[in-house]
């Protein structure tokens, strides 16, 4: 089993509550529900040890206004399609198994908003 970091693009912006204090716990709910509407769409993923390096990542994350980023273990059986991924992602947040890390607010001269998700044991441990 390997950590994979998968990016969805949000068809519809989240809106970051303005009181930090409600952000996680109301970003979370925000991002399970897009998903469970499939208003999220996968589209990319890769091994997180490579994600930021691999040709083309800044360009590909230019394109977007909002991103969601989800750090996950996946074995082989989760990524035998793009559908099996998604439904991995989405389990793992019904599950309590993801937690919102981070966000990052560039949002302005193309740079897209950025949610990022960790597995739980990952996020405890940094």
């Amino acid at each position: 089993m390997d950590n994979y970091t998968m990016t969805f693009y949000c068809h519809d912006c989240l809106s970051i509550p303005p009181d930090p204090r409600m952000r996680q716990k109301d970003l979370e709910q925000q991002v399970l529900q897009r998903m469970i509407d499939h208003k999220l769409e996968l589209i990319d993923f890769n091994l997180t040890e490579n994600y930021h390096t691999y040709p083309g990542y800044e360009k590909r994350a230019g394109q977007h206004k909002t991103l969601v980023e989800m750090r996950l273990y996946l074995t082989r059986f989760d990524l035998r399609s793009r559908d099996s991924i998604y439904n991995r992602c989405l389990s793992a947040l019904q599950n309590g198994e993801l937690s919102l890390s981070g966000l990052d607010e560039k949002g302005a001269e193309g740079y897209p908003v950025i949610f990022i998700f960790d597995n739980k044991d990952q996020s405890a441990a940094s």
